[in-house]
């Protein structure tokens, strides 16, 4: 009976998950609908798991990891790809996670709630406003922690003849996806800058990365929203120049978070901890070592060092590396998400995040508020 019961209660949260995401529109950070998850994937190179020439670099010795026993566990992760997952690949791929005696199960999660729901996945990277209404509705999982970047990376570019935002009406402007994060910020920004994204616009759902940039250059949009390294590429190859570094418009917009299973929190907290501390050791040991990082970071985005470097230094003000997550800015993922219909309401974002964990991590490697 107790094993029915246990069943029923995780098929009804999948069930629960599932009507979620259909009545929920859950806005993406990443790539639209691709919500900096591990289905965030950019066409980015993974070559250097099968590189002959590739050697793996062991984590520098003040990793916190190496001066201590670390009991061997298996922890089922989504995390993003591309630039909105680069420094934490950068540790997967140099075993760091292994040396830290975590060994990921990477897994693709097209619907993440519904994932969560079933107990499919212990912890994934992604978007907020994919994750804040079905933890309200119930759905068994937390936020931990911040991203390494929490404010949206996204780029408006446009042709070269395209001098100035009035020179946009009447056009073509790729949007990412037909709804979600990338198509709100884009239709918030416009609107700073007089523009009336329903009416002086036709938006296109275009997609992301290369497919995005392709439909700038061959005519078919007159200006996308887009990530690095395009936004640096078009500048370097003349095809389009920068209207917008969206986050300038957008500053209390939250796009990325970590989130934990709540199966996980409870059984296993130092794990989830184990998890937070490579993910930000590693993110903090690339932003500050650049130009060890940089030859690796380009040969997974496929594009040259040079180009590679600019689109990351252009973006390093993101570059925050702030565990704790602030939740006044959760309230106004949700209010964006409502005020342009991408959710039906504003979910009150108390109770949804557990701060506990980025705390430690955040004292231990001295981030954020503990920062010298």
């Amino acid at each position: 009976m107790i094993g029915n019961k246990k069943a029923f209660v995780r098929i009804l949260s999948a069930a629960i998950a599932v009507m979620i995401t259909l009545i929920t529109t859950a806005c993406s950070s990443a790539t639209g609908s691709q919500n900096q998850t591990a289905q965030n994937t950019s066409n980015a190179s993974t070559q250097q798991n099968t590189d002959a020439d590739f050697t793996p670099l062991a984590s520098p010795d003040d990793a916190p990891w190496k001066s201590r026993e670390n009991k061997q566990v298996t922890v089922r992760a989504g995390f993003a790809k591309g630039m909105t997952g680069i420094a934490n690949q950068f540790a997967i791929q140099n075993g760091w996670y292994k040396e830290a005696g975590i060994e990921l199960s990477l897994i693709d999660i097209p619907n993440p709630v519904s994932a969560f729901g079933a107990g499919e996945v212990d912890i994934a990277d992604g978007d907020p406003g994919t994750y804040i209404p079905a933890i309200v509705n119930n759905v068994p999982m937390k936020i931990v922690s911040n991203m390494w970047r929490n404010k949206g990376a996204y780029w408006i570019i446009a042709r070269p003849e395209i001098k100035s935002w009035a020179d946009l009406k009447g056009k073509k402007i790729g949007s990412a996806q037909p709804t979600g994060g990338m198509k709100l910020t884009l239709m918030e920004v416009l609107t700073q800058n007089g523009i009336d994204p329903e009416k002086d616009v036709e938006l296109i759902a275009n997609g992301s990365y290369q497919t995005a940039y392709a439909t700038l250059t061959s005519g078919e949009v007159d200006a996308t929203i887009i990530h690095q390294p395009y936004a640096t590429l078009a500048e370097k190859e003349g095809t389009g120049h920068v209207l917008a570094k969206t986050w300038e418009f957008l500053p209390g917009y939250h796009t990325g978070v970590l989130v934990a299973s709540q199966k996980m929190i409870d059984e296993q907290p130092d794990v989830v901890e184990r998890v937070l501390e490579v993910y930000f050791y590693a993110n903090n040991y690339a932003k500050n070592h650049l130009d060890e990082f940089i030859p690796w970071a380009a040969k997974y985005l496929n594009v040259d060092e040079d180009t590679a470097r600019k689109a990351i230094e252009a973006e390093i003000v993101l570059w925050e590396n702030d565990p704790i997550v602030d939740t006044n800015r959760l309230q106004v993922t949700e209010d964006l998400l409502t005020k342009y219909g991408m959710q039906r309401e504003s979910y009150k974002v108390d109770g949804v995040v557990d701060n506990r964990f980025a705390e430690k991590v955040a004292k231990a490697l001295k981030l954020g508020k503990y920062a010298s």
